[in-house]
C-alpha cells in the first residue's frame, strides 16, 4: 500500500526442493524473482519478457542460443469452455496441456478424453493462428517494436503446471532442447488477492530464473562462458593485498590497511603471521593487481605488480598518491 503502483522488485534467495538430484535439478539453488504488481495492460507482460532477455543477453546469450516461448491461458480457457469443460475442471484439463510434448499420444488420448476432447482437436488448435490473437498478438507487437521479436515464439503448448496463472505464460528453452526450462512465469492476477484474503487485490505477474540449469547452459555455451571468465576477472574480490613481510611491523601495515580502504580500495591483508610465499598466493586468489609488502625497508613500502612480478620502493607516506597513478594507467 505505501508504494506507487506498478511497482517492480525482485529478490534472489536460496530455495530449496525435496527431490531427487538429477542434471538441472538440485536440493539447493538459487533463484532470481522478478515481479510487476498493479498493471494490467499487455504492455507489463511485454516488459517482463523484455527483462528476461536482457538478462540473458547481459550473460552473453545471444537469439541463436535461448528462445522464450510464450502462450495464454486465457486462449486455453475459451477452447475448453467451448468443449463442455467446466471452470472447475480446467486445472486438471491444463495439467494434461502441460505433459503434452513429454507425455506419450496413447496416454495423452486417454487423458482428453475424459474431458470430452481429442488429441487431434488440441493439436489443431495449437496450429491454429487464430488462437494467437487478443493478447499474443499485442504481446508480439511491442516486442517487435523493441527489436526483441528474434528471441520469442508463440507456443501454445506452454500452459505453465501451477494453478495461480491467469493470462499470459512463458518459458525460456535454450534453442539446442537440451536442457531443462531456464526461466519461467506469466500472470497471476488473482493470486494478491487469494493470499490477503481479498484485502489486496492487484493484476500481477513475473518470472522466476534459477542458477543451475542457467550454469550448465554457460558452461556449454563457449562465447557466454568466456564472458563469465571476464566479468569474474574484473570484479575480482581485492584490488590491493598488504604483505607482511615483518610481524614487528605489523602495526604500521595496519595503518596503511585503514588508509587504502578510507581511500576506496579493496585491500586485504594475513590476519594471523603467514609465511611470505602464502601471502602472495592469497593476494594471486583473491585477483589483487598489486601487493603492497611491510619489512625491513620501512619507512618505505615496496610495491608488487602481480601480473609482471615489477618492484618499486616508495615512501608509506606516498603510497596512496603512487597506487592512484599506478591504478589509474591503462596497464
Amino acid at each position: 500500500r505505501d508504494f506507487k503502483k506498478p511497482m517492480k522488485w525482485f529478490c534472489m534467495p536460496s530455495f530449496f526442493r525435496h527431490e531427487r538430484q538429477q542434471r538441472g535439478r538440485l536440493r539447493e539453488f538459487y533463484q532470481l524473482n522478478c515481479d510487476l504488481i498493479g498493471e494490467a495492460s499487455s504492455s507489463a507482460d511485454a516488459e517482463m519478457i523484455a527483462l528476461v532477455i536482457d538478462i540473458m543477453r547481459g550473460l552473453g546469450f545471444g537469439k541463436n542460443d535461448f528462445v522464450i516461448r510464450v502462450s495464454d491461458r486465457n486462449a486455453w480457457a475459451s477452447f475448453a469452455s467451448a468443449r463442455g469443460v467446466g471452470a472447475e475442471r480446467l486445472i486438471d484439463f491444463l495439467d494434461v496441456i502441460d505433459k503434452l510434448e513429454r507425455a506419450a499420444n496413447e496416454q495423452t488420448r486417454t487423458k482428453l478424453a475424459a474431458f470430452g476432447v481429442t488429441l487431434e482437436d488440441v493439436r489443431a488448435f495449437i496450429a491454429d493462428p487464430a488462437a494467437e490473437h487478443g493478447a499474443l498478438r499485442a504481446l508480439a507487437d511491442d516486442l517487435a517494436a523493441r527489436g526483441l521479436e528474434d528471441f520469442v515464439e508463440l507456443d501454445l503448448t506452454i500452459v505453465r503446471g501451477l494453478a495461480y496463472y491467469t493470462g499470459v505464460v512463458f518459458e525460456v528453452f535454450d534453442r539446442g532442447k537440451k536442457e531443462r526450462a531456464l526461466a519461467g512465469g506469466g500472470r497471476y492476477d488473482k493470486l494478491l488477492s487469494l493470499m490477503s484474503d481479498g484485502k489486496t487485490d492487484l493484476p500481477a505477474l513475473g518470472f522466476g530464473m534459477g542458477d543451475v540449469v542457467l550454469g550448465n547452459l554457460i558452461d556449454d555455451t563457449p562465447h557466454a562462458a568466456e564472458k563469465m571468465r571476464a566479468w569474474i576477472a574484473k570484479h575480482h574480490a581485492a584490488d590491493l593485498y598488504v604483505v607482511i613481510a615483518k610481524e614487528v611491523r605489523r602495526a604500521d601495515a595496519l595503518a596503511i590497511v585503514q588508509q587504502l580502504r578510507d581511500a576506496g580500495y579493496r585491500t586485504d591483508f594475513p590476519l594471523a603471521a603467514a609465511k611470505v610465499g602464502k601471502q602472495f598466493q592469497a593476494a594471486e586468489h583473491l585477483g589483487a593487481r598489486l601487493a603492497v609488502l611491510v619489512g625491513d625497508e620501512w619507512p618505505q613500502v615496496k610495491i608488487k605488480t602481480l601480473a609482471t612480478r615489477e618492484e618499486e620502493l616508495i615512501d608509506h607516506e606516498k603510497l596512496a598518491q603512487r597506487l592512484s597513478e599506478i591504478i589509474a594507467s591503462p596497464g
